[in-house]
């Protein structure tokens, strides 16, 4: 389903990490200073249909303010307002077709700084007004794999408002051994700030999660001393390697670290990034899994230059050096409802193949994709098999993302984030 996203030109993010970004706090407002809003229409993943973008932001005893543009003619794809009083605005946009029939709309509250350009990420949603079509896909005979069913308890694990966990928990990984259950999962304390939490269960659906994190952001000066995100963990013989992304400032690289551990619980970091971001599009890096094919280590990570995002492959003999793939990225965006972006890849192997499950940039929906050596991917027709419209009472209807796979007897598991309107993140499952 297209949908468009609007943001302003002061910074584009995407759902790259449940570490999300958030306006950062600001001065005293003075009301007697104004502030703008600049939204940037995303051109080039509009559906066809829509003509017109109007702006209108609107707040008791001031006068409503609008702005107006033609996708078709105008030569950017630019809103701006000026000049608003400071204080918290109410924002609306619609995006009309021809005949000015409102095809997708969206609101939010905005906070206008005095003296600063306002950063808003807003999707607009279908009306349901106007045309459409439908496209139908015929398949012939039996099908072999049932469809993707959303656990109706969901979500199973969510914030306890601790200090470290207060603004929710997402990027879930789940290792099985012994019918025993064990998450990994990232916790944000704040908006920048992130922890890695640890959880346990018999059956994977009734959660029981360690009073306190087990990773926790360096001591002041690290490379790695505001955040430390989305974990994925492999167990050995001698114990755990984790694999984590960090930064010291949320708007600079970020870097791919190691901690270890004998035991799941008490982990000893290296120093220094095992893999560093590298500027372009690895400006930010984050790993979302890791295997083992034979004697080397396989990593997938997403790489990220906002607004784009790919997936990407490096290698290692011994989990500590590692090679980046000189073919990077092995998949990246290509169909229209991946807009600017894939990330958050996890990858497992099935029969004689191996399959991965990945999020679309904007957090509306799964893909699946299969290779026959874990280098080269070929992305199912059915792409996306699982989206947010699928969430049991609606619980994901915000954003799904992150999914994880796991197979549990025989029973197919992605383990994702999600909230039902606004963060913060909680964890859920679907299964099949």
């Amino acid at each position: 389903m297209k949908y468009i996203t609007l943001i302003s030109s002061y910074l584009l993010i995407l759902l790259f990490t449940s570490c999300e970004q958030n306006q950062p706090t600001s001065p005293a407002i003075d009301d007697h200073q104004s502030g703008k809003l600049f939204l940037k229409i995303d051109r080039a993943n509009a559906p066809e249909s829509v003509v017109w973008v109007e702006a209108f932001l609107t707040r008791q005893a001031y006068d409503t303010m609008s702005s107006t543009m033609n996708l078709l003619s105008d030569s950017t794809a630019d809103l701006l307002l000026e000049n608003i009083q400071a204080g918290e605005w109410h924002l609306q946009v619609d995006a009309k077709d021809s005949a000015e029939v409102v095809l997708y709309s969206g609101e939010t509250d905005v906070q206008i700084f005095a003296g600063f350009t306002t950063q808003v990420n807003l999707v607009l949603e279908p009306t349901g007004e106007g045309v459409g079509n439908i496209y139908i896909w015929v398949t012939w005979g039996n099908t072999t794999s049932a469809n993707w069913t959303d656990f109706n308890g969901n979500p199973v694990l969510v914030n306890s408002g601790n200090y470290w966990d207060y603004s929710g928990v997402s990027q879930p990984k789940v290792l099985v051994e012994n019918n025993l259950y064990e998450m990994f999962y990232t916790a944000q304390g704040s908006p920048y700030s992130g922890y890695i939490g640890r959880a346990f269960s018999s059956d994977g659906i009734s959660w029981t999660s360690n009073n306190n994190p087990v990773l926790s952001p360096g001591s002041p000066g690290s490379w790695d001393e505001t955040a430390v995100c989305a974990a994925t963990v492999i167990k050995e013989e001698d114990g755990y390697k984790m694999y984590y992304h960090g930064w010291s400032d949320p708007w600079g690289p970020w870097h791919i670290g190691l901690a270890t551990s004998p035991d799941g619980n008490n982990w000893t970091k290296y120093p220094y990034p095992v893999i560093y971001a590298s500027g372009g599009q690895e400006f930010q890096i984050a790993p979302s899994s890791v295997i083992k094919i034979e004697d080397t280590y396989y990593l997938y990570y997403s790489g990220m230059n906002s607004p784009y995002v790919d997936i990407r492959l490096a290698t290692s003999a011994d989990g500590i050096n590692w090679t980046k793939y000189s073919g990077n990225p092995i998949l990246t965006y290509d169909k229209t409802w991946e807009g600017m972006g894939i990330y958050y890849p996890t990858v497992y192997q099935k029969n004689n193949e191996y399959a991965m499950i990945f999020m679309n940039g904007s957090g509306t929906g799964f893909g699946k994709a299969t290779s026959p050596d874990g280098i080269n991917w070929t992305k199912d027709e059915s792409n996306p098999f699982f989206t947010k419209y699928d969430t049991h009472n609606n619980w994901g209807l915000g954003k799904i993302a992150y999914p994880n796979f796991i197979r549990v007897n025989t029973q197919d598991r992605i383990y994702y984030s999600g909230y039902p309107y606004e963060p913060p993140f909680s964890i859920g499952f679907v299964s099949k």
